[in-house]
């Protein structure tokens, strides 16, 4: 018998690519302001954007205010990414036109990450797989629905009041599924969020290291990964 019930997923960088879907919707947003994008210009965006996530703070998000605002930054983020390709290119009366594109373009179907779907169906036959993702509920939404159905349930923060790794997102998503945190398995990427998450609610978790980095000195995980196939044979 399975040591699990559930197997939980992180969203971003674990069975979905927020790069590729970010940079679609930066080329998305130029269009939409009447400017052909080039290569140099959506990966100019997506620098800035990943810098600017930074200085906002939103990685820290063991930091209790950093928590308390996260959902706010967030929209702030989208602000402030729109406002620098507005400076840099010019977008003129284009402008909301093309922060329009650039949400609507994040929230469609997102690209996902290598073998996810076929991983996720072979898992689907012998657990209930969920989704724990930090984020805003209509972009996930959108983000989500091509692996939807392999899904019994999707807890986005802005849903749930809290973001991870606070213990309550996981209580509350424990108590929602009807079961206990050791029934569960969680899997990401983020040591800070869903790896700190898990520990701190009594759940196991698998490390999804995608760019091989060590596993840092006392930190505790099940087993560490870099391709989302390797949970087949270690399941």
């Amino acid at each position: 018998m399975s040591a699990y019930d559930y197997l939980i997923f992180d969203a971003d960088h674990t069975v979905i690519d927020f790069d590729a879907d970010e940079r679609r919707a930066f080329a998305a947003a130029f269009r939409a302001a009447g400017i052909q994008p080039t290569a140099d210009m959506v990966e100019a965006c997506w620098a800035f954007s990943a810098k600017n996530w930074g200085d906002l703070g939103l990685h820290d998000v063991h930091v209790p205010a950093i928590r308390a605002r996260y959902h706010d930054l967030y929209y702030t983020h989208v602000r402030d990414i729109m406002q620098f390709a507005d400076e840099k290119y010019r977008l003129g009366a284009g402008r909301v036109a093309a922060e329009q594109a650039f949400s609507e373009t994040l929230s469609r179907e997102a690209h996902p990450v290598e073998d996810a779907p076929a991983v996720l169906r072979a898992l689907a036959a012998r657990y209930r797989l969920c989704i724990a993702t930090n984020g805003l509920t209509a972009m996930q939404v959108g983000r989500l629905a091509g692996l939807a159905p392999l899904f019994c349930r999707v807890f986005i923060s802005e849903e749930m009041g809290c973001i991870k790794p606070d213990p309550a997102f996981f209580f509350t998503m424990t108590e929602q599924l009807g079961t206990t945190a050791e029934r569960c398995l969680m899997v990401g990427d983020s040591l800070a969020s869903d790896v700190a998450g898990a520990n701190a609610a009594g759940m196991d978790c698998v490390w999804f290291s995608r760019r091989g980095e060590a596993l840092p000195q006392g930190v505790r995980v099940r087993a560490v990964i870099r391709h989302l196939n390797e949970l087949l044979q270690w399941l």
